[in-house]
């Protein structure tokens, strides 16, 4: 008689276990559905797109046009307000900076280009977010740029990630509205669609009116590669660190060119946040200074902690992080939207790593 009260708990939670598993499988699958129609559904839609950078938070509004996952491109049409300054601190250095000034302008000029426009998320980026965030679907039921929406929220299970907020067309899955929440729960990066049409006519005629002036910028093809071409590239095997932030995966290997040097980039993802190491031969600097040229007294600001007998200088630029170091031939710089107590570790295993060789 005793056993019938232990059976009946063992089948509730059973029932239970099952039931949990069948929304978080079900969560998953809206996320499938979701990269699966920003990859197969055409459409062509203006969308209001803020972010949040190192001078304050920029609004603009973007024309999007998606035909197929090869023919999909986005462009600055608008900038709306200029930069918003986060501090009046930030906003003086701005002023009195001319190279940022020049920077900026230059970005501009970038910005009204048309860019390719990515699905937000790979299989294998679905797969992380599936161990390492909790999904949650909600019928929200409100409508965006005339369509009806439901909401998906990815939540983290390790401190110090961020959350996104993904409303999407309840009809054909198409994200209309993404918020990007930093780990205290603060916005940083959004965008919502004002006007968006599925019409297959819409997009043919808006396609056949710009195809012309699309020409992709070579930056945005950077090419990947192997273990042994990036071996090649540096004349030695490149550094990866012994400690990773919980949850993440090397994603892939990149072969860059920038102003005339190849260094690599190693980036790391746990589905839903991305860091970057790049090292790179042909911009060795002072392992005193660490100073890149043409940096002025930029660099000078930035404080410099010391790891073993290296020195290393700490960056921020909203949102991201970043650490950069010279030793053992290699010049290193590592950025993420990681918090920086997290990329010090990183950066600690990689040197303590090159210091035991």
């Amino acid at each position: 008689m005793e056993t019938k009260p232990i059976f009946v708990i063992c089948c509730l939670t059973i029932f239970i276990f099952i039931m949990t598993s069948n929304y978080l499988l079900a969560d998953v699958a809206t996320l499938k559905r979701i990269a699966e129609a920003e990859r197969d559904v055409t459409y062509v839609g203006l969308r209001l797109i803020t972010l949040s950078t190192s001078s304050g938070s920029r609004t603009m509004e973007e024309l999007v046009i998606h035909r197929t996952a090869e023919d999909s491109y986005r462009r600055v049409v608008s900038i709306i307000g200029g930069h918003k300054s986060l501090s009046p601190e930030n906003d003086r250095e701005r002023q009195r900076n001319d190279n940022n000034r020049n920077r900026n302008e230059r970005r501009r000029g970038r910005e009204f280009r048309w860019v390719p426009h990515r699905s937000q998320f790979s299989t294998k980026e679905i797969e992380l977010i599936a161990q390492n965030y909790e999904l949650e679907l909600r019928h929200w039921g409100e409508k965006i740029a005339g369509h009806e929406t439901d909401l998906l929220i990815i939540k983290p299970k390790h401190t110090g990630r961020s959350t996104k907020h993904i409303y999407f067309s309840r009809d054909k899955g198409v994200i209309l509205r993404v918020e990007d929440l930093d780990a205290a729960g603060i916005l940083r990066n959004m965008f919502v669609y004002n006007r968006i049409s599925f019409e297959s006519k819409a997009v043919k005629t808006k396609w056949d009116s710009v195809k012309k002036e699309i020409k992709p910028e070579p930056w945005h093809n950077w090419p990947s590669i192997t273990l042994a071409g990036a071996e090649k590239i540096l004349k030695k095997k490149p550094i990866q660190p012994t400690f990773l932030p919980t949850g993440f995966q090397l994603e892939g290997l990149y072969k860059l060119k920038i102003r005339g040097s190849e260094p690599i980039r190693l980036k790391y993802t746990d589905g839903l946040l991305d860091f970057s190491i790049y090292e790179n031969a042909d911009d060795i600097q002072s392992e005193t200074t660490n100073r890149p040229p043409n940096r002025g007294d930029r660099n000078r600001e930035r404080p410099v902690i010391k790891i073993g007998e290296i020195s290393v200088r700490k960056h921020q630029r909203v949102p991201d992080n970043g650490f950069s170091w010279s030793s053992e031939g290699i010049h290193f710089f590592i950025s993420g939207p990681i918090p920086p107590s997290e990329l010090q570790k990183v950066v600690e295993s990689i040197i303590l790593k090159t210091d035991q060789k």
